[in-house]
């Protein structure tokens, strides 16, 4: 009787400790990034260990019941990623180490006491217990870049983003639960100041006493006594449903939910601003320019992309700039962009821009300038946190505009570089001619031939006299703008066409849209996949924003077919964006 009722009271006891969602791990347990990398929880549905980064491995916490293996929490996420020949060992003495082939040992969590047993829970919430199984640490106490159901943010919590999927080291962006009640977005480095910040959501109530909480059912809300402020609503279910809300690598605050029933990927339901928001998002000395509902980066005047395979990653000089040094320098506007205001001297007022870029091109030491309502302000370089946005102010950097002649090596570079534009743009004219003729020349016909005149006479209207003949620089790159605004109907082909340039760029757009470009050409015997390619092309190349167009290396790469064209988005609603 005594057997029977110790075993009911230890099967009680185990049911319980299930239910909790809890197994132990006690001292001596060891994890290895190759065998028995992880501790699952009782569900299996989370897990705390290794997982592959880069070249190596990192220690963290991770959903572990779905395909998608997705980090949730990291240790040390600022170290580097360490070799498959390291141990997480649980020592004896109640600390949990990484050990090395070589000995030497490091925390993964910092105790504040001896550990004596440790926890992966159901909730993703990795738990450290001491002798009187009371919580010493919990990743929920110390998040990284994500919060999960059931955990909350205090004030001065923060998420940082990583600096991208595939790497969790720290990125470039934090939301912060504020002590006055609001959760605000701010590019990481900075004051929280509401000059910097980008997005803010808050709640009405005693200070310090406001929390961030996401439920199972994917309720994001703000909490406090009085009452709560809902930020996004929950699902009418959580049956089969996940959600973790992420501070992203792009500055975006996003809630997601995956279904198991399907598995399939992470869906975003809310997102807490729309595309340029965030502070900082394509680097220094570039700005944010939102086309086809997506953010593209580009540069400054006089600065080429670090990396143009990340273009968030910023620009830099693409030449060397000795202000102080004889030369040639004109001021490059860029307009309707907005930066960070990091004025070093007093404005100087004026009355045009001019007369702001004036004072810059005598002032050596002065390599940018906002101009805004007159007043023209001194800029730093780096210039930061820029973003195309419909504004008066106009951004003037100094450019060069000849070579110092003591630089023998960069003139020569720049003559090579020449030769190949000159070489790229002539190809290309090649190119761009055939849809030239075969559009503007079906422009014509359709408003002086009558419908049953034969096609045959559109060649009429292509010059016999028009042979080979040499061109300059100069010729060749005011040629290549002709064309390419003559693709469209930009420059007039013919006086008498004034309705026909206003349709031609949405009635050929629509050709395009809709699979029907034969339309363009009637009976012509073409390379349909090849005419195909080159209307594709003009349409990026007479784009109206500069920045988005490709450059005429990548035009002759994607004419030659060794690169893949993405869709053109319709000029026209990338104009009404812009």
């Amino acid at each position: 009787m005594a057997t029977t009722f110790l075993f009911l009271l230890l099967s009680a006891i185990f049911i319980a400790k299930a239910q909790q969602g809890q197994s132990n791990v006690n001292p001596g347990s060891f994890l290895t990034p190759t065998t028995n990398s992880s501790w699952p929880s009782p569900s299996g549905q989370y897990a705390f260990g290794f997982y592959k980064q880069g070249n190596g491995y990192a220690v963290g916490v991770f959903f572990a019941g779905i395909p998608e293996k997705t980090v949730v929490w990291t240790a040390n996420r600022d170290d580097p990623p360490v070799p498959a020949a390291v141990t997480l060992n649980f020592t004896s003495a109640g600390r949990l180490v990484l050990q090395s082939a070589q000995g030497t040992t490091k925390s993964v969590v910092v105790l504040g006491e001896t550990a004596s047993s440790a926890s992966m829970l159901d909730t993703g919430n990795f738990v450290v217990y001491n002798s009187d199984n009371q919580s010493i640490w919990e990743s929920f106490q110390n998040p990284t870049d994500t919060l999960l159901p059931t955990q909350q943010l205090f004030y001065d919590d923060v998420l940082d983003s990583s600096v991208s999927e595939s790497n969790q080291s720290t990125g470039r962006f934090r939301a912060i639960m504020q002590q006055d009640g609001f959760i605000a977005l701010y590019p990481i480095g900075t004051p929280y100041y509401i000059e910097y910040g980008y997005w803010s959501k808050g709640i009405q109530g005693p200070q310090l006493n406001a929390t961030l909480n996401l439920d199972v059912d994917g309720h994001l809300y703000l909490a406090n006594g009085n009452g709560i402020v809902t930020i996004s609503a929950g699902g009418n279910s959580t049956k089969g449903l996940l959600y973790r809300l992420r501070m992203d690598d792009d500055g975006f605050l996003r809630l997601y939910s995956y279904n198991t029933n399907q598995n399939g990927d992470w869906v975003v339901t809310w997102s807490a601003i729309v595309k340029c928001d965030p502070k900082g998002l394509c680097g220094v000395n570039a700005f944010c320019v939102i086309y086809d509902e997506e953010y593209n980066c580009t540069c400054l005047p006089g600065f080429a992309f670090v990396d143009e395979s990340k273009r968030t990653l910023g620009c830099e000089r693409n030449l060397t700039v000795d202000n102080c040094k004889e030369g040639t320098y004109v001021m490059e506007e860029e307009i309707d962009t907005v930066w960070e205001n990091d004025t070093y001297s007093l404005p100087l007022f004026s009355s045009n821009i001019e007369d702001c870029k004036i004072a810059c091109l005598q002032d050596c030491n002065w390599e940018a300038a906002l101009f805004k309502d007159g007043a023209c302000r001194k800029q730093r370089l780096p210039m930061r946190f820029g973003r195309r946005q419909s504004d008066s102010s106009v951004a003037l950097i100094k450019v060069s505009t000849s070579t110092p002649s003591t630089n023998r090596t960069m003139t020569k570079e720049r003559n090579k570089e020449l030769r190949v534009d000159i070489l790229i743009v002539s190809i290309t004219l090649v190119a761009f001619a055939f849809t030239v003729l075969a559009i503007s020349a079906f422009v014509i016909y359709r408003s002086h031939v009558s419908k049953h005149e034969n096609v045959s006479n559109m060649g009429n209207f292509v010059d016999e006299d028009v042979g080979p003949r040499s061109f300059t620089y100069a010729e060749l790159e005011k040629m290549t703008d002709v064309l390419l605004e003559i693709i469209f109907c930009r420059r007039s082909v013919d006086s008498n066409l004034p309705e026909e340039e206003v349709i031609l760029e949405e009635w050929v757009y629509s050709c395009f849209e809709c699979g029907e470009l034969d339309k363009l050409i009637n009976d012509e015997e073409v390379d349909k996949r090849q005419f195909e390619r080159m209307v594709k092309v003009a349409f990026w190349c007479i784009l109206e924003e500069p920045s988005l167009r490709p450059s005429m290396k990548k035009v002759l790469i994607m004419l030659e077919g060794t690169a893949d064209i993405p869709i053109p988005p319709n000029p026209t609603s990338v104009i009404s964006m812009i």
